[in-house]
């Protein structure tokens, strides 16, 4: 994992949360990233503990990408 890839998108998840953006436009661009994330980290489609577990900053910023979604 870079660091530098981490403060990336952190900081567009963050930029993403805080526009001012209609629902369904946020919504669009969080999935984005979300897929943007799944394939720089490899994220695997289904869950997969031994990676959650090898790979905790990155799923923790995933899960809560996912969960803005979800709102």
């Amino acid at each position: 994992m870079v660091v530098d890839d981490m403060l990336v998108l952190t900081n567009r998840f963050k930029e993403i949360n805080e526009s001012k953006s209609t629902e369904h436009i946020k919504s669009a661009r969080l999935a984005n990233l979300m897929t943007d994330m799944e394939q720089i980290y490899r994220i695997p489609m289904f869950r997969d503990e031994d990676y959650n577990a090898k790979n905790p900053h990155v799923m923790q910023l995933y899960w809560a990408v996912s969960e803005a979604r979800a709102l």
